[in-house]
């Protein structure tokens, strides 16, 4: 009789476990969103030697494809209006709050995975695509106080001029007390390049560019400095050279920017082809007033003649931090292409 019980406990046992295990691999991934979801205020175990001025101040945060419920619930301490940023171009929708992706809804029906089919089954009552139950990003982040932008950026590969231009001039059109959410498919690569531009449209050339890199890896981005080839990756070695090019170029355009330079990508890109010269479309003037006036704070003097005491070592050290876009500039980085 003991015995018999013991085989029952076991077969009641490994039923449970097994009938978990299905719900788990079938349907896990529909609700649980956090996947790389980090925010600019998460904590950084081990910050040594990596400045974080202007960090902890970015109203940012992100993430996979978003379940609005998960992300909401994520920010429900941000009062103010939120944005949610769209790194995609490819099909995605909403079932039911669920993203389209997790019942295959963007492959063609041979490529559709076998779980995908009676996800389908029980959330739309048939195997086959029901567009008409399909809501856009805009419309399911709207149900829960979201904002919506999309602007397509690329990681393993990079993006078309005027799409560097859409996400600036996006960004510069955000209030500063909005917070923005970035989101691509997995969190990752794309996600990783959206937060570093926005940090160094933010923060650059106050905080060096290495730093920037450093701190967003530091909080669960790609480091984006890494082009050594992973095992599996599948990305290129030369993507990542392209990648990190890429973003040292950014650095340059935003810091001559900032410096009253040109505003567009697209039109300092093509200056930069025609010139051919290994030289920044900003004059040294203009680096040392745009240091003097952005990063020594002083207000109503000549920063140039007040550089004293405690406030001028602070100086000092904060133009340390611009001296990297400087090199860059004076090492010709502007004209790399890609």
């Amino acid at each position: 009789m003991i015995k018999h019980l013991s085989k029952t406990k076991v077969l009641i046992s490994g039923t449970t476990a097994f009938l978990i295990g299905i719900i788990l691999y079938l349907f896990f991934d529909a609700f649980y969103g956090d996947v790389h979801f980090r925010t600019m205020q998460d904590p950084i175990s081990d910050s040594k030697g990596v400045d974080l001025t202007g960090l902890r101040e970015l109203k940012a945060s992100g993430g996979n494809l978003p379940r609005f419920a998960y992300v909401s619930w994520k920010l429900n301490h941000i009062k103010g209006d939120k944005i949610m940023f769209d790194l995609k171009q490819e099909f995605h929708g909403y079932v039911s709050g669920i993203p389209s992706s997790f019942l295959g809804y963007h492959f063609k029906d041979k490529d559709v995975k076998f779980k995908q089919w009676p996800r389908r089954l029980i959330f739309t009552g048939t195997f086959k695509k029901r567009p008409e139950l399909v809501l856009t990003e805009a419309q399911e982040g709207k149900k829960y106080g979201f904002g919506y932008i999309n602007v397509s950026i690329g990681s393993k590969y990079l993006s078309p001029n005027k799409n560097i231009d859409d996400f600036v001039s996006s960004i510069d059109a955000i209030p500063n007390d909005t917070w923005i959410h970035f989101h691509c498919f997995q969190g990752r690569g794309r996600t990783s390049m959206a937060l570093a531009m926005f940090d160094i449209m933010k923060n650059a050339p106050i905080v060096a560019l290495k730093d920037i890199v450093r701190r967003q890896y530091l909080l669960g981005s790609v480091d984006l400095f890494d082009t050594k080839k992973w095992v599996h990756s599948k990305y290129s070695k030369k993507q990542l050279e392209d990648r990190k090019h890429f973003i040292e170029n950014f650095y340059i355009f935003i810091c001559q920017r900032k410096a009253g330079g040109i505003q567009k990508w697209t039109d300092w890109r093509r200056q930069k082809i025609q010139d051919n010269i290994p030289r920044a479309a900003v004059q040294p003037s203009q680096i040392l007033d745009l240091a003097a006036h952005k990063l020594f704070y002083y207000k109503g003097q000549n920063p140039r003649s007040s550089l004293q005491g405690a406030e001028g070592a602070l100086a000092i050290q904060r133009f340390s931090h611009f001296l990297d876009c400087f090199a860059l500039l004076s090492a010709g980085l502007a004209t790399i292409t890609y």
